[in-house]
């Protein structure tokens, strides 16, 4: 019994080494198929080395793929998912939150040429109410945030008749800004509205 107890656990921990292995999650059954992407594999990495990586890709091919394959489904019952994609691309999108005072830009987040209330903004307690706000749905917390904002605003700059946030989107690497979402606030009322 303890023999087959000992096989049960090194398979279990070879399957979970399988699903699971750092960085060939990466690859798919198309990688480094061609010759020309292997071609171009080997003048990207001039290196010894650059041999060894077509191997491991043709090994991942040819036998890892079908064993993931086969133990996939065993994952959710015994909920054991084993998959890394921790930091894998970056943002596809940039959102992005800009604060306009009677038109001038005072904020954009991330950008240290207009910090005005970055270090509010970028505050822990603050971030996800502004990520809430410039988000692909629109959060809840966008009223309370305009009226920080304006608060913030109205206190620097005591004339000032308009306050506007607005949430822009745009393909990594942040070119090609479109506004997503618009907040305003206008004396003498200063209530917020989207628009």
């Amino acid at each position: 019994m303890a023999h087959l107890r000992a096989a049960l656990i090194l398979m279990l921990w070879g399957a979970l080494l399988l699903l699971g292995t750092p960085g060939l999650d990466f690859l798919d059954a198309s990688s480094l198929r061609s010759s020309a992407e292997k071609a171009e594999f080997r003048a990207h990495y001039p290196s010894p080395w650059a041999g060894l990586g077509i191997a491991v890709a043709e090994a991942n091919r040819e036998w890892r793929l079908p064993v993931v394959a086969a133990i996939t489904p065993l994952q959710r019952p015994f909920r054991v998912s084993q998959e890394w994609f921790l930091y894998r691309d970056g943002p596809a999108k940039v959102r992005r939150l800009e604060v306009r005072v009677d038109g001038e830009l005072l904020h954009r987040s991330a950008d240290p040429a207009y910090p005005w209330l970055a270090d509010v903004l970028r505050n822990r307690r603050i971030r996800p109410v502004v990520e809430s706000t410039c988000g692909a749905e629109e959060g809840p917390n966008w009223r309370g945030l305009v009226r920080l904002v304006v608060a913030r605003a109205r206190l620097e700059r005591p004339d000032a008749r308009a306050v506007e946030l607005r949430c822009t989107v745009a393909p990594f690497p942040g070119t090609d800004v479109t506004v997503h979402r618009r907040y305003v606030a206008e004396a003498p009322e200063w209530q917020a509205a989207p628009r």
